[in-house]
């Protein structure tokens, strides 16, 4: 009777080990910028769909949300009104329209084509998405906010939220890649749009017109869908870099 080879089960191990190391290695392609990218767009549009159940049920979220912004609007005062209302005009889609146009303009000036394409995509693909999610949900806005509101529209997910996610994400971004930052560079311009982005989204809720929820579906949705872009980006650059390899 003959032994069986087990040349196949011992190899398995070593090909999944070097299929982690690929995926986890910052030089590969399809390696950790792209497991990264797609691991935060899988978290983000998770956390999206948890929220998103949750608005459609009427589940104790939408009852939270309500008991948020009452109280919320039961401290607040004029002078921290029209702090935010600063902040929340700095969210607003003609500004964050306005950061996209002249990021786009100057990528092409610089000849950054991919890049300029990668923003137009997220900047304009956000702005669809956000309309055509309220659309869908249809969920009415608090009653506190209507001094601040321009026209008609829907809550939930905030578009301010995921518009400053998307705007200012994309624009530290593209500065990390264009001017080469260092490691500790690059983690400020990041920083700095994760802050902007939060105070935008807290003042949504400070100024009555949008229940948490709604901004952490912003948030969770513009995420997503800038996660989805930038992880688009890396895989195209590597892909060219791995069948076009430079000579050594």
């Amino acid at each position: 009777m003959t032994t069986p080879p087990h040349g196949d089960a011992a190899a398995s191990p070593r090909r999944w080990a070097r299929f982690l190391r690929a995926r986890l290695d910052p030089k590969s392609y399809l390696g950790l910028h792209f497991t990264v990218g797609l691991l935060l767009a899988v978290l983000a549009l998770w956390l999206f769909a948890g929220l998103l159940e949750e608005v459609l049920d009427n589940a104790t979220l939408v009852h939270w949300d309500m008991a948020t912004a009452a109280r919320i609007h039961g401290i607040a005062t004029s002078a921290g009104s029209s702090v935010f209302h600063a902040i929340t005009n700095v969210g607003s889609p003609p500004v964050m329209t306005a950061l996209a146009v002249i990021g786009v303009a100057t990528l092409l000036v610089m000849r950054r084509r991919l890049l300029a394409l990668v923003w137009l995509a997220a900047a304009g693909g956000g702005a669809v998405l956000d309309q055509v999610l309220k659309i869908l949900v249809h969920r009415t806005r608090p009653e506190y906010g209507a001094a601040y509101l321009h026209g008609v529209s829907y809550s939930f997910p905030s578009g301010h939220a995921m518009g400053s996610v998307i705007g200012f994400g994309m624009a530290a971004f593209a500065i990390a890649h264009v001017w080469h930052l260092s490691r500790r560079e690059r983690q400020g311009a990041y920083f700095l749009a994760g802050l902007a982005a939060l105070l935008v989204g807290l003042s949504r809720v400070y100024l009555g017109v949008h229940y948490p929820s709604d901004v952490l579906g912003g948030w969770a949705a513009g995420g997503g869908w800038l996660s989805i872009c930038i992880t688009g980006y890396h895989f195209v650059t590597g892909r060219a870099a791995h069948l076009h390899p430079e000579p050594s």
